[in-house]
């Protein structure tokens, strides 16, 4: 996780706690709302690539995905633990 630290003048930090107290929220938490939604919106709105899965590899997403609903799973703390797996 990052930590971001900010600077805001007088006038940037009442406006925005105007907004914040609008919907019941610090500005601290009002600032994340808004990079949250920014961010959300560029990676909606970006441009990214998508491709196809092989049927290959379509049919051994799903084997493992009936695996995982059906507990068959372990999970792995560490990579050390795949020796005790092999």
């Amino acid at each position: 996780m990052n930590k971001l630290q900010i600077t805001l003048t007088d006038q940037e930090n009442d406006i925005l706690a105007t907004k914040a107290a609008q919907l019941g929220y610090s500005v601290t938490k009002y600032v994340k709302l808004l990079l949250g939604k920014t961010v959300l919106e560029n990676i909606e709105s970006a441009n990214c690539p998508t491709f196809q899965l092989s049927k290959k590899a379509q049919e051994q997403t799903e084997k493992a995905h009936q695996e995982y609903l059906r507990g068959e799973v372990k999970e792995l703390k560490s990579v050390d633990d795949l020796d005790d797996l092999l």
